[in-house]
């Protein structure tokens, strides 16, 4: 049986913090599913790095059969996710927008060099909402 997602062993850390901890778990195709948990379990996490915006530190991820990290820009076109409240890109890191926007062009923007080009190599792993001005 071919599933819609596939997480298996998925883990996400920032730090000292394990963000989402080796879980896994599949979504039958037509399947409705809810993730539930209480604030900071790692729901919103787990399902950017299901939605590519997010990478995961360790585990696989498979859309409609086919692994995230090797099909971004297939599986991007063919999923959608309407999530509770509208996606916050201040959550994101410096280097995590510019690759998200980079990913929504066929032509993929060379990351390090305009980090480089922009001086913000020291600021890349700084979330976006901690930035001024």
């Amino acid at each position: 049986m071919e599933y819609a997602i596939e997480v298996e062993h998925l883990t996400k850390i920032y730090g000292d913090l394990r963000a989402v901890d080796d879980i896994s778990f599949r979504v039958k195709k037509g399947e409705v599913f809810a993730f539930l948990g209480p604030n900071g379990a790692g729901k919103t996490t787990t399902v950017e790095m299901i939605e590519t915006i997010r990478t995961p530190t360790s585990g696989t991820i498979r859309v409609l059969g086919q692994d995230i990290n090797k099909n971004t820009r297939d599986i991007k076109e063919r999923i959608g996710v309407l999530p509770q409240e509208f996606i916050s890109f201040e959550r994101l890191t410096v280097r995590e927008t510019l690759v998200y926007f980079s990913s929504l062009y066929k032509k993929r923007a060379d990351i390090d060099r305009i980090i480089d080009l922009i001086d913000l190599r020291d600021k890349e792993h700084v979330q976006y909402q901690a930035l001024s001005g």
